[in-house]
């Protein structure tokens, strides 16, 4: 463990314990607090799902608290480790087509656009690859830990560094167009937001509880909004971090903040057209009409996306640090920090199946195309779930969370260690 400011580890207990234990570290030392996730119950499936294959890619994360997402494009899924190493899969097996190892200690990534790859370092490098064999075409030296990057758009990757930072740099030779950035707060969660290109706006939250649009071509600020105020007596209570996942939809940001709320802001100005007070690390994902959010306790809602109205809450995973929805089909899906991942169904939250990937644990959100899920868990296993057959739900469902959500279906055993296909 460092001694470094604002440095946040999640310790994950083994399945059969109880106990979770966050740890935030500042230059003085560090605060813990001790939560019970929920036991998992029975979840009554109406939900098929097909374990397509499974793939080992690197070595993961090891104890870190990383979120290194994998990355999708043209046919293939990309995924880094926290040792630097990166490998090419295809998705329709899992067979490996490349793999690439480094002395890179990876920290942020993958993101993908421009034929390229690219990904953050923690002695502060930004490094672009080719999607094609992995070869390095440019790395950057920002000066800080790389905390987080943009997929690419209009010759622009922007990436933010652990001072706060933003960085403008050019897709294709790594260069510096343009820099600037805000204060860093003595404590914060360890994680940033990833900065969102759209329209020539770049988006980002910062640990301050501010969301900011910059230009993409030149950096310059076009608006700042208050996400949330820090408020109370200590460092701790006071922190406001906007880390997880932003999207935009329709000329409207959706974002929240730990200890804070959750906002929709226009994208031409920022201003503020509902909020509620709701903390949340983890990130929302949005679709036509509902936005949905993890919040700090691992609760599951779904917000109406004009008015910002509760349509249910799903509490059933309390404390078991769920990853950030992610809506595919008609469900959503979450991971957790046992391996298991969560389909729940997006019109009324009730938890319509469960797939036990690996009890190493799950910090990374998975990504979805069509009717198809990856999820990386954090010792580097990748799996491929497809949405096989849709069921009726049983009479007298029970495993709804409160407006919501119900759950029985006998937990299922992880598969063996090593496997490299479903059993």
């Amino acid at each position: 463990m460092t001694g470094d400011a604002g440095v946040r580890w999640l310790k994950f207990a083994p399945r059969c314990a109880t106990l979770l234990s966050i740890i935030l570290a500042t230059a003085c030392g560090t605060v813990e607090e001790t939560r019970v996730p929920a036991e998992l119950t029975q979840v009554h499936s109406t939900l098929s799902v097909e374990d397509k294959w499974r793939q080992s890619a690197g070595s993961g994360v090891d104890e870190r608290y990383l979120k290194l997402e994998p990355a999708l494009a043209r046919g293939r899924i990309y995924v880094v480790d926290a040792k630097g190493t990166v490998s090419a899969l295809r998705v329709g097996d899992g067979e490996p087509i490349w793999q690439v190892a480094s002395d890179d200690g990876v920290i942020a990534g993958l993101q993908r656009g421009d034929g390229l790859l690219f990904l953050g370092t923690e002695d502060g490098a930004a490094i672009a690859l080719r999607q094609r064999g992995g070869t390095e075409v440019w790395r950057k030296q920002l000066g800080a830990e790389v905390m987080a990057l943009s997929e690419p758009d209009l010759g622009v990757i922007v990436v933010r560094t652990a001072d706060s930072r933003l960085h403008g740099l050019d897709v294709a030779s790594g260069e510096i167009l343009w820099q600037t950035g805000r204060t860093t707060p003595v404590l914060n969660l360890r994680g940033a937001s990833r900065p969102l290109m759209d329209s020539g706006r770049v988006v980002v939250g910062f640990d301050d509880g501010k969301l900011v649009a910059v230009s993409a071509d030149r950096g310059n600020v076009l608006w700042t909004t208050t996400i949330s105020n820090p408020t109370g007596s200590s460092e701790l209570e006071r922190l406001t971090d906007i880390d997880g996942e932003i999207k935009v939809l329709d000329g409207i940001v959706y974002v929240a903040s730990f200890q804070g709320r959750v906002a929709a802001v226009t994208l031409s100005e920022g201003r503020t057209l509902w909020s509620r007070e709701i903390s949340s690390h983890m990130g929302l994902d949005v679709d036509a009409e509902n936005v949905y959010i993890t919040d700090a306790d691992s609760y599951i809602w779904a917000l109406e996306r004009i008015s910002g109205a509760t349509l249910w809450k799903q509490d059933n995973l309390e404390y078991r640090e769920v990853t950030a929805p992610v809506a595919i089909d008609d469900y959503l899906l979450v991971g957790d920090l046992e391996g298991y991942v969560h389909w729940l169904s997006r019109y009324d939250g009730r938890i319509v199946a469960r797939t036990p990937i690996a009890s190493a644990g799950i910090l990374s959100t998975p990504v979805v195309t069509n009717e198809t899920a990856y999820v990386l868990d954090r010792g580097g296993l990748v799996a491929a779930l497809q949405i096989a057959e849709q069921q009726s739900p049983p009479p007298g469902d029970d495993s709804r969370g409160e407006n919501g959500g119900l759950q029985s279906l006998d937990l299922e055993p992880f598969p063996e260690e090593g496997a490299s296909s479903p059993p």
